[in-house]
């Protein structure tokens, strides 16, 4: 048989030969892939759920700079919280509030136009055609005596023209105001349309200005630990964002297992995990197969070994004892060992096993 697979040991390519079974213990990891016995052994990292977060500015803060950080290294967050304000915030803010006046101005104009004039200017105005009325009656009287005169021959024609047109330019004025009083009065639909167009317009514009006093703020998404800030107060976010952030509360090993030996795993499978730096054992269980064959990322120290193995990602949970002691070794080599049920068949079942199919190199 020839071990495949991503070996923890570098093995070369050599002729087939059969595979004791022998289980082999936590600390003797053949290699990524390697089915000896009734195990399966794989290389990893350590995460926290739900993957590492680089958090970065929203779209649009290109150029922008870091004006205030909220928070340390080490800090335990909820989610959305806000961590950091650019420097555009300022400016982002005073635009919030000469929107917000304006929409005051416009429901306040709304408001005046619903209401209808004020009642000082109607009663003045009511006023204005109440002396133009009696004002009118006056000089219908002045213009009946005329006609009388006129009839009698005491006043001439030219004379009596006079009080007609007297009549008659008191009669316009009345009429000019008791029309000028119903506008006070009336409250025109299509005058309080426009004002409410302009509110409408108005609020569009403070919702507009606050997601751009949001977006010259960065919150985190999901609630966790500050694991590394990359940018600093008054430094630009680079490709790296500004900060990283992840649930330690819950951590896992993601075992990089040989594609080959995947069919031997399913959820809720047991599994041992090493730490490469402390060789400190931890204990977890499968929450999640992988659904992509791609080129391993974790490598060994072997220069010879393969470093084209396709692999598959299997996510394991550690149990709480487990990820405490691991909180803060995100991104650590594992070596993780994969218990097979024994229903899933002995050794020598597996084609990797029992050296069946084309060789592996490491």
């Amino acid at each position: 048989m020839v071990l495949g697979g991503l070996g923890a040991y570098g093995w070369s390519q050599r002729p087939l030969t059969p595979v004791p079974k022998v289980p082999a213990g936590p600390g003797s990891l053949a290699g990524s892939g390697e089915f000896q016995g009734r195990r399966v052994h794989a290389l990893g990292r350590l995460e926290p759920r739900g993957e590492v977060v680089r958090l970065a500015p929203p779209a649009g803060n290109e150029g922008a700079r870091v004006e205030t950080l909220l928070v340390a290294e080490g800090d335990e967050i909820p989610a959305h919280t806000l961590v950091a304000r650019l420097d555009v915030h300022a400016r982002k803010l005073a635009e919030l509030k000469e929107a917000e006046a304006r929409l005051l101005a416009a429901q306040a104009r709304l408001a005046q136009t619903r209401a209808g004039a004020k009642p000082g200017d109607i009663e003045a105005q009511q006023a204005a055609v109440d002396l133009l009325a009696e004002q009118m009656k006056v000089s219908r009287r002045d213009l009946e005596r005329a006609e009388r005169f006129r009839n009698q021959k005491v006043i001439s024609s030219e004379d009596f023209d006079k009080y007609q047109w007297a009549l008659d330019r008191t009669t316009l004025e009345y009429r000019r105001s008791q029309q000028l009083l119903d506008a006070i009065r009336e409250v025109r639909e299509t005058d309080v349309r426009v004002q409410e167009t302009e509110v409408i317009a108005a609020e569009a514009a403070v919702a507009a200005a606050k997601e751009r006093v949001e977006a010259a703020e960065v919150r985190n998404p999901t609630a966790g630990r500050i694991l590394k800030i990359h940018t600093r107060p008054g430094e630009k976010v680079g490709d790296n964002g500004l900060l990283e952030l992840g649930d330690v509360t819950h951590m896992q090993a993601v075992a990089e297992v040989f594609e080959g030996d995947v069919g031997l795993l399913s959820p809720g499978q047991q599994a041992t995990v090493i730490v490469d730096g402390t060789r400190d054992e931890l204990r977890g269980q499968i929450v999640e197969l992988g659904n992509i064959v791609a080129r391993k990322v974790v490598l060994t120290n072997d220069p010879v070994s393969d470093t084209d193995a396709r692999v598959v990602e299997v996510r394991v949970q550690l149990d709480e004892q487990s990820a405490r002691r691991v909180e803060r070794l995100s991104n650590a080599r594992v070596e993780v060992t994969f218990e097979i049920p024994s229903t899933t068949g002995t050794a020598a079942s597996s084609p990797t096993a029992a050296g069946i199919g084309p060789p592996r190199s490491r």
